[in-house]
């Protein structure tokens, strides 16, 4: 089984309008830090302190990525994988980590270790699908992986950029877990007080 490459490097791409994964243009990311505040490197380091499984990163505003989160939830018995909202502070400290501006929500996001090590657009769909329970998720992403990624990526940023049209949410809203049954399944962003070192 191929996996793709994970991707360490810092381009972001930018796609202003609803067809231009067509003309895609590329930038340097934006220096984030006189703009975002200086703890995110602890932030994103305590996100895999004591947990290991890697961390999607999902619009926390977007009802197409919300029933994405809750359909993986569903087909994730062996709770390979942990979420965190693009939006909140450990989404965004991910993000810098991973080379990327803290506010990009262009993309789905697998954070896969502490060091920023990550797979973005369609490469993140496919080693999701890798990773959830059944033979059918496993066949769609080998088979995937068999298209050459220009073309996923083509396919996944028509759909990216069109999110919307499926309706947003309020960011407030979410699924309620009455058992507990998804308990450690959501990165929290740690109190200020966890990420502070005690004084001599």
């Amino acid at each position: 089984i191929w996996n793709p490459q994970r991707r360490q490097d810092s381009t972001t791409e930018q796609f202003p309008l609803s067809l231009s994964a067509f003309t895609t243009a590329t930038s340097s990311p934006t220096d984030n830090t006189d703009v975002f505040s200086d703890d995110w490197k602890d932030v994103a380091l305590k996100a895999f302190e004591n947990d290991k499984r890697p961390i999607i990163l999902f619009d926390g505003i977007c009802n197409l990525c919300s029933g994405s989160v809750n359909f993986a939830l569903d087909h994730d018995p062996n709770e390979t994988f942990r979420f965190a909202s693009l939006q909140s502070k450990t989404g965004e400290s991910l993000l810098i980590q991973a080379g990327r501006h803290h506010k990009d929500t262009s993309s789905i996001i697998v954070v896969t270790s502490s060091d920023g090590s990550h797979y973005d657009r369609s490469d993140a769909v496919l080693y999701i699908s890798q990773g959830l329970e059944g033979l059918g998720f496993r066949i769609l992403a080998n088979t995937g992986y068999l298209v050459p990624r220009s073309i996923r990526n083509v396919i996944y940023q028509i759909i990216s950029e069109n999110r919307f049209r499926f309706g947003s949410i309020a960011p407030d809203q979410c699924r309620i877990d009455f058992d507990g049954e998804f308990d450690g399944r959501f990165v929290e962003d740690p109190s200020q007080s966890s990420l502070c070192t005690p004084s001599d």
